[in-house]
């Protein structure tokens, strides 16, 4: 479930193809003035990372994860990136 949606694109009005990066919402305790999540039993997100996915796709991925997360999104580079492989 995303808890917390951080868009740090450069270029925010490309979602054909973005880097969405998810990571446990625990990791947000330490901010300033942070919501406070406790972990529970269960599935806790470290990281994943999906680059060249549409911004619909990386919500939808980021929701389906078992625990409470925090979905970045990222700009891709198209000299570097690769294309999205299927999960």
């Amino acid at each position: 479930m995303i808890v917390n949606f951080l868009d740090l694109r450069e270029r925010p009005y490309r979602w054909k193809r973005v880097c969405a990066v998810v990571q446990s919402a625990s990791k947000d305790n330490v901010a300033e003035d942070s919501d406070q999540v406790t972990l529970e039993l269960g599935v806790e997100i470290d990281y994943a990372e999906r680059v060249g996915i549409s911004v619909r796709d990386a919500v939808l991925w980021a929701e389906g994860m078992g625990g409470m997360v925090t979905l970045y999104l990222y700009d891709v580079d198209p000299e570097t990136a690769e294309d999205e492989q299927p999960l």
